[in-house]
């Protein structure tokens, strides 16, 4: 078993109480059949064959017998050599590393002896029995691979003391009320079919609203800086990804079609195909910088187990960027990029809040990249100084690279203090080299351009998971599927409610008209729960007036205002983003 990344007093905590987890199995279960137990983000788990099958409600009791050993003061003891009676998984894993020539290594606590690395405390009393969680069970192929037998994985938390545990358990506890999955049911935003098939969701219009929103808006900035729309078909022969190198890099995740007169691939990604715009026709260097920009579906053969909401899909709508142009070209390039990634995140509340990750090749494997040593030298080195240049603070991170060129990754915070990946911009001289690409430069000779992939958001279907449990469902204004809902109090407010519904719509603020016969207090009640930001109370005096009673979504009671007024007033707030 082996041990997290890091040999931190926290890893080797989380670590150790892995090794009492099973422990705790054993004495429960004297036949289970132990796998692995490494320690992962918050925590740690650990994988059996068990004889005798567990659930959520036997996890206290785990805990129990764990607290019982932290409080004999255990000694996590180093042995060279040791036998494992009766664990065909470990004895796999020792027949691996003989065969790779690889020492091995175990540790003891108590009369319980594990194949493991280490690192661990020294003693249990330096764990806080308080301060860990066991918090679910799932299953598990061995190994990760669907044809192995499938094995029941525990899950626990841990930290240093109960206070940091706590804290977490709180923030957990709100990230399950924010489920993007929950949300987006209740919102009516998105749904599964099982007749579809797993991994393919289907957007219900309040969905395709914010997806339009967020497609509109990046383009809008985009067109700042002369980008040109693309469109590319959703299938291609296979040899278009051999050439491109993505062939070898998918493998089982390509999703082929075969037909009557020919063979494709579902596209995996979107740039070879840009590739052949490019070269449709000749290009000189009056023509760079060309900027192109699309957003369609792509697809990948993702394992039914990896699976999850809109977090992890098979069909994947990418907001791609592909921009050919010269060598002395990039840095502007990349300089704007950069500035439309700051306006599109300052318009969600979010800029300022990340990080960048400069991420490049692992300088002990350059077989898994395509292109040439010197090309990746530049385009680092042009990263480099970029990031220095716009004040990124990009920190650098090896072994993170795409497959053809090194790239800033931005890492944005949600509200929970969870951090993503979402923005790139990638400088590629691999690609285009390999399509043959090129361009007449200034003397009438055939160079190659360079190509920068930028994505904003990334996938819009991930992109809005994210966004739904960031807000908890309440989007600003102009991200709303509902902006404004009308609430006449009764039938002889009826009139003027629409009047008022009508001259919304006419000023393109999405809207909707409740005259239904419930009261007014259920009425709000039920548009708060649908996280409408405004609703509309018309009653007799707001009748006599003209004018309506404007009940906010988080203020409550905003006063009256005059149907002319209250659209001047949304559309700033739209404009503006406020």
């Amino acid at each position: 078993m082996k041990s997290g990344k890091s040999d931190s007093k926290l890893e080797n905590i989380r670590h150790s109480l892995a090794h009492l987890l099973a422990m705790a199995i054993l004495e429960e279960d004297k036949d289970a059949k132990l796998a692995i137990g490494p320690t992962i983000e918050n925590g740690f788990y650990y994988d059996f064959e068990l004889s005798q099958a567990i659930g959520i409600e036997d996890l206290p009791k785990l805990e129990k017998k764990i607290k019982h050993y932290i409080k004999q003061n255990l000694e996590f003891k180093h042995l060279e050599n040791a036998d494992i009676k009766n664990q065909p998984y470990k004895d796999e894993l020792i027949d691996e590393l003989a065969k790779k020539g690889e020492k091995l290594s175990f540790f003891q606590s108590g009369d319980f002896i594990d194949l493991c690395e280490g690192g661990h405390v020294k003693s249990t009393n330096e764990i806080d029995a308080k301060a860990f969680k066991l918090t679910k069970i799932a299953g598990a192929y061995w190994k990760g691979d669907e044809k192995n037998k499938m094995l029941t994985r525990i899950y626990g938390v841990a930290f240093e003391n109960k206070k940091e545990l706590d804290e977490y358990l709180k923030m957990q506890e709100e990230a399950e009320k924010r489920d993007h999955r929950k949300l987006g049911k209740e919102m009516g935003l998105f749904t599964f079919s099982p007749l579809v098939g797993t991994g393919l969701p289907l957007f219900m219009p309040k969905g395709v609203v914010i997806r339009t929103e967020l497609y509109n808006e990046l383009l809008k900035i985009s067109k700042k800086y002369d980008v040109q729309q693309v469109e590319v078909p959703h299938i291609a022969k296979k040899r278009l990804y051999d050439v491109s190198g993505h062939s070898e890099k998918f493998g089982e995740e390509l999703l082929k079609v075969v037909g009557h007169y020919d063979e494709f691939v579902m596209k995996p990604v979107n740039c070879p195909h840009t590739t052949q715009i490019y070269a449709a026709e000749p290009r000189s260097y009056r023509d760079l910088p060309l900027r192109y920009v699309e957003s369609t579906m792509m697809y990948r053969d993702e394992k039914p187990g990896e699976l999850g909401g809109l977090t992890r899909v098979r069909a994947i709508t990418v907001d791609d960027g592909h921009i050919f142009c010269t060598t002395d070209q990039i840095k502007n390039e990349v300089k704007n990029i950069a500035s439309i990634i700051e306006e599109f995140y300052s318009g969600l509340g979010m800029y300022g809040e990340h990080s960048v990750a400069l991420s490049v090749r692992d300088p002990n494997n350059f077989d898994k990249y395509i292109g040439e040593e010197k090309d990746w030298d530049k385009a680092e080195k042009m990263l480099k100084e970029l990031s220095d240049d716009l004040n990124l603070k990009a920190k650098r991170v090896e072994g993170e690279a795409a497959l053809y060129g090194p790239k800033l990754d931005y890492v944005f915070k949600d509200s929970l203090g969870r951090e993503w990946q979402l923005a790139t911009i990638q400088i590629d001289f691999s690609m285009p080299k390999r399509f043959e690409l090129t361009y007449k430069n200034k003397d009438g000779k055939d160079e190659t351009p360079a190509m920068i992939h930028r994505a904003i958001l990334g996938s819009y279907e991930r992109f809005m998971a994210i966004l739904i449990e960031h807000f908890a469902g309440a989007f600003p204004l102009w991200l709303s599927p509902v902006q404004v809902k009308v609430l006449p109090i009764g039938e002889a407010h009826q009139k003027f409610g629409g009047e008022v519904f009508e001259k919304l719509k006419e000023n393109d603020i999405r809207t909707e008209f409740d005259d239904s016969n419930e009261t007014l207090g259920k009425k709000i009640r039920q548009g708060k729960m649908e996280k409408v930001p405004y609703m509309l109370v018309i009653g007799d005096k707001e009748v006599e007036e003209r004018k309506v009673t404007i009940e906010n979504r988080d203020k409550g009671n905003q006063g009256t205002l005059e149907i002319d007024e209250l659209i001047v007033k949304l559309k700033n707030e739209i404009t503006k983003k406020s």
